[in-house]
């Protein structure tokens, strides 16, 4: 493998592709040569609807669907509170984002489909609303993987982000492709307080508990009482969730 040369054979590949599928495909051939075998492409549309173009099972995705995982995928929380490529064994379940139940049920149901190890490649900004990544999974055990990838890990990270701007560029909602479809979830969340909204704020601004206390004027108990509020109203699990929530809902305004 030589990671430059088949990044520029990818982005030459994707300046000649017409559709999304195209696109698609043309990625596809990048990333199974750099050991990926269940590739995602996650997309959330202005609607909020999430598209899946994906090598994962049928029966798979119309399980996924039809248990409304989209609502609890783990993966789909890291891609919405953290920019940085995380890696990921179904087996340890190490990921940076809290796990309920039914969410570490999904993870062992997810491992039937092939997919031991792996990479969640966020492709949009921290600052945009809608989630859209990849995830690249494959069957390797964690020491196998992490050898593997100790030096493919950037080249993996810019084909993503290649494939996701040019499916951009044709299609930016991807309205014209075939693909798997979970649809927006309607959800009345209870209003947020004036300190609730300032605290979220903050936190946006990268400031961590006591700094927030000191710039608010209150104690980091009472910090830590309103990012606990925020989260129970907002039905995240964590208060980087809690913070993309309202930013979708018009709550608070980065």
């Amino acid at each position: 493998m030589n990671p430059n040369h088949d990044l520029f054979d990818l982005l030459n590949a994707l300046d000649t592709a017409q559709t999304v599928p195209d696109a698609w495909q043309v990625g596809l051939v990048f990333f199974r040569k750099y050991g990926g075998n269940q590739i995602t492409y996650t997309h959330e549309r202005q609607d909020g609807s999430i598209v899946f173009l994906t090598t994962l099972p049928d029966w798979w995705m119309s399980y996924y669907l039809d248990n409304n995982y989209a609502n609890l995928d783990p993966f789909i929380d890291v891609g919405r509170a953290y920019f940085s490529p995380t890696r990921f064994d179904t087996n340890s379940v190490n990921l940076p984002v809290s796990l309920s139940a039914p969410a570490r049920q999904m993870l062992n149901e997810f491992a039937e489909t092939g997919s031991s190890t792996g990479f969640v490649i966020p492709t949009m900004a921290p600052s945009v609303p809608q989630i859209s990544g990849f995830n690249i999974a494959n069957t390797m055990q964690k020491q196998e993987f992490s050898q593997f990838y100790d030096d493919k890990e950037n080249a993996l990270v810019m084909a993503a982000h290649a494939v996701h701007q040019r499916c951009q560029e044709l299609d930016p909602q991807l309205t014209r492709t075939d693909v798997h479809l979970a649809p927006h979830k309607i959800t009345h969340y209870p209003e947020l307080s004036p300190r609730e909204r300032e605290c979220l704020l903050w936190l946006c601004k990268g400031m961590r508990n006591d700094a927030i206390a000191d710039r608010m004027g209150i104690t980091r108990v009472t910090v830590e009482m309103h990012m606990r509020n925020c989260r129970q109203k907002l039905g995240a699990r964590t208060r980087e969730q809690a913070v993309v929530t309202a930013i979708k809902q018009g709550f608070i305004t980065p």
